[in-house]
């Protein structure tokens, strides 16, 4: 998954206040869950293998440094749009204004994460809540004081006025939940916990009376990663067609918004 929606984005010059909130364990899994029934089904007997397991929970403001240092270890040297201008160009290089971005909707409280059996997050998804009333096009990247950055923001803010995801959904739903940034402990990958992150999301959504969830894609993969979420794509943009936009190396040649309705 990549960067999404630019509607949230704070004051880029200002930090913003966060108010203390509570965690909540949700659910566990196992990688091997469904691994007996399945050889049940074939008559095999499993054999004596590790489960590594691993929890849910939802991310709070409180969470927020290490948040951060998550994401600067697995998503941000890693974004293709990143990559491409060189945001940070030292392994040591911070780039505040993402890091608010990136923050910036913890205080939503629809955030989630998985943990390891010691407690450390090896995957998260960022979200945040997007209402019909409070739609605002306006472009936010003037207000960015970081000129890399603010190509990117930028082109986030094109894909928000221009894919008008309230005209492509029901009068009804007033209340979108936004899958903002995915990202996944590199040894932890291909292990489906991006799936369990995203249907968690979506439980979330319906719990908080969204109808409709959405995704920006700004890489090849995290738009193969949505469609086989089943979410529709409603928009998309050739790199190219945009001259201020990075312009990363294929097969990372368009951005994309998704939406599912639930």
């Amino acid at each position: 998954m990549a960067l999404t929606s630019a509607r949230n984005v704070v004051n880029l010059q200002d930090k913003g206040h966060f108010e203390q909130e509570n965690e909540r364990i949700t659910e566990k899994y196992t990688l091997a869950d469904k691994l007996p029934a399945q050889l049940k089904e074939l008559n095999l007997r499993p054999r004596s293998l590790s489960k590594p397991s691993y929890s849910l929970r939802k991310l709070t403001t409180n969470d927020k440094d290490s948040v951060i240092d998550f994401l600067r270890r697995y998503f941000f040297r890693d974004e293709p749009l990143n990559q491409t201008i060189n945001l940070l160009e030292t392994p040591e290089s911070r780039c505040f204004e993402l890091e608010d971005y990136a923050a910036s909707t913890l205080e939503d409280g629809v955030s989630v994460a998985i943990v390891d059996e010691d407690g450390q997050f090896v995957g998260m998804v960022i979200n945040g809540i997007a209402k019909r009333d409070e739609v605002d096009y306006t472009d936010k990247s003037e207000e960015c004081p970081h000129p890399k950055f603010k190509r990117i923001l930028k082109l986030l803010c094109h894909l928000d006025r221009e894919a008008r995801i309230w005209d492509k959904l029901p009068a009804t739903c007033d209340t979108v939940l936004e899958i903002r940034i995915a990202s996944t402990h590199p040894d932890w990958r291909g292990r489906g916990l991006m799936r369990i992150l995203c249907e968690e999301s979506e439980r979330i959504a319906r719990e908080i009376g969204a109808s409709a969830c959405r995704v920006d894609t700004t890489s090849a993969f995290s738009a193969a990663a949505a469609e086989r979420l089943n979410y529709k794509n409603v928009y998309s943009i050739l790199y190219s067609e945009l001259p201020y936009a990075p312009h990363p190396d294929p097969p990372h040649l368009e951005a994309r918004v998704y939406i599912k309705q639930l």
